[in-house]
């Protein structure tokens, strides 16, 4: 399969399984202050098994294609809705897995995780979506603390609508790659008729511009973006 392929697919995965709210006049606040009028809930595919199995066999695939089996040695989840996909996809590569917290909890270098690592393991962090990816770069950080050699991320879905993303992640050296993204939703859910038109051009109006979006609907603004902690 080629990149389009499995974000279609995966797509058409999220939009069967209801994982795609919407809901522009009590839009989602996110934790930097940001708010959207739409949120991929990734999370709800664990309570469908066929649409979860099918998504972890896509997952596991791509993974094997972007990096190959021999590029980690371990598979990191982030607390707490990566745990479940990474477990998922550690157990089809059989595979340890560890468990990043978001906040260290007690002292020392392992202090934020959660498992057995040894100094210098390859470590794949697995997550469920990525918005500005902040939080991804607070569990690289944690892994790395405690002796990970971390230079990939995984994540179901990507937001890939802020520039914080690439800037936070690039910065420390990740190399982060995705199943889906907006474009790839979009495409699908006009060509299968699973929105509706003027759903459709909400969400392309708050993809080109999230964060003035975000501040006419009362959250966040490119003034303080750059300031705020971030959410996913």
């Amino acid at each position: 399969m080629n990149n389009r392929e499995f974000a279609d697919a995966t797509a058409q995965i999220l939009l069967d399984t209801g994982c795609v709210l919407f809901r522009p006049h009590e839009p989602f606040f996110f934790s930097s202050g940001w708010v959207s009028p739409v949120f991929v809930d990734v999370k709800r595919l664990i309570s469908y098994p066929l649409a979860r199995n099918r998504l972890v066999e896509l997952a596991v695939r791509k993974i094997l294609a972007k990096v190959g089996y021999d590029a980690f040695d371990i598979i990191a989840g982030g607390e707490l809705a990566g745990i479940p996909f990474a477990a998922m996809v550690a157990d089809r590569l059989n595979l340890p897995l560890l468990i990043v917290r978001k906040q260290a909890k007690g002292y020392g270098p392992n202090a934020q995780i959660e498992g057995m690592i040894e100094a210098g393991k390859r470590v794949l962090l697995v997550e469920d979506l990525t918005t500005d990816g902040r939080t991804k770069a607070l569990f690289c950080d944690g892994l790395r603390r405690a002796g990970a050699d971390v230079r990939h991320a995984f994540v179901i879905f990507k937001y890939g609508i802020f520039d914080l993303v690439v800037r936070d992640l690039d910065s420390r050296g990740v190399d982060l790659f995705s199943l889906a993204d907006w474009d790839a939703l979009i495409r699908v859910a006009r060509k299968r008729d699973a929105m509706d038109a003027e759903t459709l051009a909400e969400i392309e109006a708050y993809i080109a511009d999230p964060m003035t979006w975000s501040e006419i609907h009362g959250g966040a603004g490119p003034a303080i973006a750059a300031q705020s902690p971030g959410s996913e």
